[in-house]
C-alpha cells in the first residue's frame, strides 16, 4: 500500500457536495468561476493535489452557513483504509503513545494536511494541529476534521477507555461556535487557548492498543520512512519550490507568488525552507542551473536559447552564474561528456 491509495481527498470532496447540496447550494454557482471541475472530481477516481482540496474546501466554506460541524461530516466519510499505510503503523502500535509518535514522525506526508505534535505536562497530553501553512479561513474545518478523526483512532485503538474528560482547545474566542462545538462532540471545548489541540489525560499514552502487531508495526514504519525520504530527495518545501518553478516555467520567482500559491506566509516559506537547511535563493538557482545543464547536454540546445528560456537578458550573465555553479564553462561541460572512454587495454591494474 502506498500514500497514493488513499482516497481522503477524493471522499472529502463528495461529503463538501454533499454538505453544499443539502444546504440548496448548486456546485456550479459555488465552482463555476474557478478552474476546479468538481463534477471531474466526483465521477472520476482521479488523484487530487492537496492545493485543489484546499481550495474546495476555501470555497465551500465561504459560502455555507456559518456553523460548526463541517469538518465532523467529512470525517465521518472516513475510515482507517483511507489514511494509507500510516494508518496501519497507528493501528499496529504497541502503545498509545507509540502510534502518536508515529504520526508526529510521519506527518510531513500524513493525509491530515497538517503537522501534528503532542506535548505532556501535569499529567496531561495535548495533541497540537499545526496549521500555519494553510488558510485561517479553513482552520476550524480541518480541526473539525482532525479531531474526530483522532477520536476514531483512540476508540479503535483502545475501545474500553473513557474519553469522556477529553477536552478540545481552540486559539480564539466565539462563544457561539464553542457551544455548537460541544454540542457536536460531546467535549468540553474551552477558547482562548495557545493552539487548536486536543487535551487527554497523560495516563492515556501507556494504554495497550487492543489489536496491536509488533512485526507489522514495524514493517509500516519502514515503509513510512521510506516513503518520506523519497518525498524528501530534495526536501519538503524545496520540492514545493521547486514544483513552482518548473509548472510555472517561471525561472525568476518572487518568494511572495510562491507562498501564495501554497497558502502560506513568506515568512512561513522562509521558515520552513530553514528547517531544511534550504533558502529560496539557493533553490531558485539549483533549480534553473539543473535544468540548463540538462538543456545543454540531452537537448543539445545552443547557450543563447537556454539562457532566454531560463530569464536571462544576456548570455554573457548565464555563462557567469553556470560557471560559478557547476565550476566550468557549458562548452567545458559538453567537451567532457563527448570525452572517448578508456580503452580496456589503458585501465591499469
Amino acid at each position: 500500500m502506498s500514500w497514493k491509495d488513499n482516497r481522503r481527498a477524493n471522499l472529502t470532496i463528495q461529503a463538501i457536495a454533499n454538505i453544499l447540496e443539502t444546504n440548496g447550494i448548486d456546485l456550479a454557482q459555488c465552482f463555476g468561476d474557478t478552474a476546479i471541475d468538481i463534477n471531474q472530481m466526483l465521477n472520476t477516481d482521479v488523484d487530487i493535489p492537496n492545493q485543489t482540496e484546499i481550495e474546495v474546501i476555501a470555497r465551500a466554506v465561504e459560502v455555507l452557513p456559518k456553523q460548526a460541524g463541517y469538518g465532523v461530516k467529512a470525517a465521518q466519510a472516513l475510515d482507517v483504509t483511507n489514511f494509507g499505510v500510516l494508518g496501519l503503523a497507528i493501528l499496529t502500535s504497541p502503545t498509545v503513545r507509540s502510534a502518536l509518535e508515529a504520526m508526529a514522525s510521519f506527518s510531513e506526508v500524513s493525509i491530515l494536511l497538517s503537522r501534528v505534535s503532542f506535548r505532556e505536562s501535569l499529567g496531561r497530553v495535548a495533541f497540537i494541529l499545526d496549521m500555519e501553512h494553510l488558510p485561517a479561513a479553513i482552520h476550524r474545518f480541518t480541526f473539525e476534521r482532525y479531531f474526530y478523526m483522532t477520536l476514531r483512532f483512540l476508540r479503535e485503538m483502545s475501545p474500553d477507555y473513557d474519553m469522556s474528560d477529553f477536552e478540545l482547545q481552540l486559539p480564539f474566542s466565539d462563544p457561539h461556535y464553542e457551544q455548537e462545538l460541544t454540542a457536536i462532540s460531546g467535549l468540553k471545548v474551552r477558547g482562548k487557548q495557545p493552539f487548536y489541540a486536543l487535551i487527554a489525560s497523560k495516563e492515556l499514552l501507556d494504554l495497550p492498543v487492543t489489536n496491536t502487531d509488533p512485526i507489522a508495526h514495524s514493517h509500516f514504519l519502514s515503509e513510512c520512512q521510506r516513503i518520506l525520504n523519497e518525498t524528501n530527495k530534495f526536501g519538503g518545501f524545496a520540492q514545493k519550490v521547486r514544483n513552482y518553478i518548473l509548472q510555472e516555467k517561471n525561472f525568476s520567482p518572487k518568494l511572495t507568488d510562491v507562498a501564495h500559491s501554497l497558502f502560506i506566509s513568506d515568512r512561513t516559506l522562509k521558515r520552513r525552507l530553514q528547517e531544511e537547511n534550504h533558502n529560496f535563493k539557493a533553490v531558485v538557482m539549483d533549480t534553473k542551473m539543473t535544468l540548463a545543464k540538462e538543456l545543454l547536454l540531452a537537448a543539445s540546445l545552443p547557450v543563447k536559447v537556454v539562457a532566454t528560456r531560463l530569464d536571462y537578458s544576456e548570455s554573457a550573465s548565464f555563462l557567469r552564474a553556470f560557471k560559478k555553479w557547476w565550476g566550468v564553462s557549458p562548452a567545458q561541460m559538453r567537451a567532457a561528456q563527448t570525452q572517448p572512454l578508456v580503452k580496456d587495454s589503458e585501465v591499469q591494474h
